[in-house]
């Protein structure tokens, strides 16, 4: 049963163009990508640097929040010790063979993801374990080959046929979405709207031989619902819409915090600019700057497994309140 009760953003057609049904997104990166070839790699840099590194930059505002600070003290050992012991294996196993890192960053993703897209269900009332299993294994599923044999289904279309069906999948998204923000959408399409999402989101690394468009488009999805979860609960807990004046802003950090945000994924973009992996006669070669963006990505996989459990008493008590809107 799906009970749309609570919402997260202030507007509920917000919730689902970026967290319950957020698959705009991957239309419009394939469009732009498939009929404007050369602007890919701006495009990627682009997608890269305002979504993804801000999402796992926001990670961050959990340690700025004073109120957090007793609890980040008391499991420091969990929080930042033992990360620190990870770090050095991580490094010690890049020297040898980068390979093992990524294959495990894959997969550390694959569950952060996946356990984002069970959690979403959740939220919204779904508690169908069905849903909640089927996720979990169409999205290792996908991986599983995909990193086996990346784009394994090849298809022959050409661009207008490939412009066709972005269009007409488009119109029935555009509906969908209509019908949901009218509140005619049959209750069955409102529960399928957050299980299909979570579904889809690794579908596409078996139609991409390039792990990284793969990513963008499929895992876009969870970088949207990441920071429309993270950022409304921060912007209810420090009531930022009900500020008027630019010292309110200053007085509650907001403006540095935001300025952080922007810094830290301006510089996450262009190590991994930087440290792209290149094709040398055949032999792929990695660079320790590609190796320290997918640090901190680790880290913001294991310690989102902290922040966001709410069988935690402070976890509870501080996160939990500011995550719906109050009606």
């Amino acid at each position: 049963m799906y009970a749309k009760k609570k919402q997260i953003t202030n507007f509920e057609i917000l919730d689902d163009l970026l967290i319950t049904f957020p698959a705009w997104f991957p239309f419009s990166y394939f469009f732009i990508s498939t009929n404007f070839p050369s602007l890919t790699k701006v495009l990627f840099i682009l997608t890269l640097f305002l979504f993804a590194e801000t999402h796992f930059a926001s990670t961050w505002l959990f340690f700025f929040d004073k109120d957090n600070w007793y609890w980040i003290k008391k499991n420091f050992y969990n929080v930042v010790f033992l990360p620190l012991y990870v770090v050095f294996f991580i490094f010690l196993i890049w020297i040898f063979n980068p390979s093992i890192i990524l294959i495990f960053h894959y997969l550390a993703s694959g569950w952060h993801v996946t356990k984002q897209s069970t959690g979403v269900l959740k939220v919204y009332g779904v508690f169908s374990k069905f849903y909640q299993y089927t996720v979990y294994f169409i999205s290792f599923l996908c991986l599983a080959i995909g990193l086996a044999n990346p784009g394994i289904i090849t298809t022959n279309l050409n661009l207008t046929q490939t412009n066709l069906i972005l269009l007409f999948s488009f119109l029935i998204y555009s509906l969908i979405i209509y019908l949901s923000w009218n509140k005619t959408l049959p209750k069955v399409f409102l529960e399928l709207m957050p299980f299909s999402t979570g579904m889809i989101i690794y579908i596409p690394i078996l139609f991409f031989k390039d792990l990284a468009t793969a990513t963008v488009i499929g895992v876009g999805m969870h970088w949207l619902q990441y920071l429309a979860i993270m950022w409304s609960s921060y912007f209810r807990k420090y009531q930022i819409f009900k500020k008027r004046k630019l010292s309110d802003f200053l007085n509650q950090g907001f403006s540095l915090r935001l300025m952080f945000i922007f810094i830290y994924a301006f510089a996450m973009t262009s190590f991994a600019f930087i440290g792209m992996p290149k094709s040398i006669e055949g032999n792929t070669q990695y660079s320790f700057f590609y190796l320290i963006p997918l640090v901190f990505q680790l880290y913001h996989f294991y310690i989102d497994g902290f922040i966001w459990k709410f069988s935690d008493p402070h976890i509870r008590k501080n996160i939990l309140p500011f995550i719906f809107t109050k009606k």
